[in-house]
């Protein structure tokens, strides 16, 4: 198994900022925006955005929250500083930090969405556990990635493309039980957009919310 190295992957998204918004941005934009949907924050929440990339996910948040974003490339952040000023988005801001060492508190978010960074990172579970510490108990973590299919002949495909795959950023054969090893997180629900969609949403709390709803 090839693993991601956040060292070669911040310079990999540094080019890549440059044509991001019309390349893969653009494919995958919409889902952002269903997967924010998932959030349902009340006016105040603060919300954690890891991978928030070039910030084609910040002017859809509602302007009654405080959304923090978190990314590595600063190439991909400068993007996201443009959009914050272009658009006046004075409920948001971004953060160069590496999602494997999270500058903050634990608990110090009431809602956090992940998108397209779990296949990203050198060890998923670890970020997913850092998303359990910091989300505060009822929050929603919201994760918009691809992972590994259970259909054999396609998961095997996934399995062989994937050294190329982590040449241009990302992993193609990261399965979802992978990437929650030792997380005490519950999967709420998950779907995709269509019968045939690569990425699916992922809905996620602690399990004692989960359990009494």
């Amino acid at each position: 198994m090839m693993k991601m190295r956040e060292s070669a992957t911040s310079r990999c998204y540094d080019l890549w900022s440059k044509f991001y918004d019309y390349t893969f941005g653009a494919l995958v934009h919409k889902r952002q925006i269903r997967a924010l949907e998932e959030l349902r924050p009340s006016p105040g929440d603060r919300v954690l955005d890891i991978g928030v990339g070039t910030g084609m996910t910040l002017r859809h948040y509602p302007d009654n929250i405080k959304v923090v974003g978190l990314d590595l490339s600063a190439g991909m952040l400068r993007k996201a500083v443009d959009k914050i000023r272009d658009d006046n988005l004075r409920h948001c801001q971004v953060i160069q930090a590496d999602a494997m060492f999270p500058p903050f508190a634990e608990q110090s978010f009431d809602h956090i969405i992940i998108s397209h960074t779990v296949s990203v990172v050198s060890d998923p579970p670890k970020l997913m556990r850092w998303a359990q510490r910091l989300v505060k108990p009822g929050g929603r973590v919201i994760v918009l990635n691809h992972f590994q299919s259970n259909n054999k002949p396609v998961a095997l495909v996934e399995k062989v493309v994937n050294p190329i795959c982590v040449k241009v950023g990302w992993r193609s054969d990261l399965s979802l039980e992978e990437a929650l090893e030792g997380v005490d997180l519950k999967v709420l629900y998950r779907f995709k957009m269509s019968l045939v969609d690569l990425w699916q949403i992922v809905v996620l709390t602690d399990r004692e919310s989960a359990e009494s709803a």
